[in-house]
């Protein structure tokens, strides 16, 4: 009966080292994962940071002459010949429309520089402004999509955003469009 005994806790000390020795080799491949991860997610942070800044300078050159033009619409300034001040149609709408893009690119930056972690995974779980979705598949792109834009659009709402230590991040736009 002793033997009996010692046979089984020999067996169920062999099947715990086995099984010591599985759970090892998880969490190896565990944490080679996280890193993979980690590393990808670091890439991503740093491409959308790129491409945000990239957006600011950007519209950073065109925002003075479009603010301009605007306003000179606005002023009804007439050009010689022409019966309107625009140049063309939908030119005042046009400048409208790069003001606000130009806006939510200074949010962007101002989310993938200084928010939280929570928002910055949530704008670089989105996609582009109108490009291709970002690691979501499926009928989860519209929601990517709308999820990034009513991230920048809250930015431009509280004026900028709170990062990990809850300090205050201002947007800062010269666009004095409403939202």
């Amino acid at each position: 009966m002793i033997s009996n005994i010692l046979k089984k806790f020999a067996a169920n000390s062999q099947d715990i080292a086995e099984m010591r020795r599985e759970l090892a080799s998880a969490e190896r491949a565990l944490n080679e994962l996280a890193v993979l991860a980690a590393e990808r997610l670091a890439r991503d942070e740093r491409a959308a940071w790129l491409e945000a800044r990239n957006a600011c300078h950007f519209f950073d050159l065109i925002r003075p002459r479009a603010e301009a033009r605007l306003a000179a619409i606005r002023a009804g300034v007439v050009l010689p010949g022409k019966q309107t001040a625009e140049r063309f149609a939908g030119e005042e709408r046009l400048a409208q429309m790069t003001l606000r893009e130009a806006d939510f690119a200074d949010a962007a930056y101002t989310v993938i520089s200084f928010a939280r972690l929570p928002d910055r995974l949530r704008y670089l779980r989105g996609c582009a402004r109108g490009g291709a979705t970002v690691g979501v598949s499926g009928g989860a792109q519209d929601d990517a999509r709308y999820d990034r834009d009513s991230l920048l659009l809250e930015t431009l709402q509280r004026g900028g955003v709170y990062n990990d230590r809850n300090y205050f991040h201002e947007v800062v736009t010269t666009n004095t469009l409403s939202f």
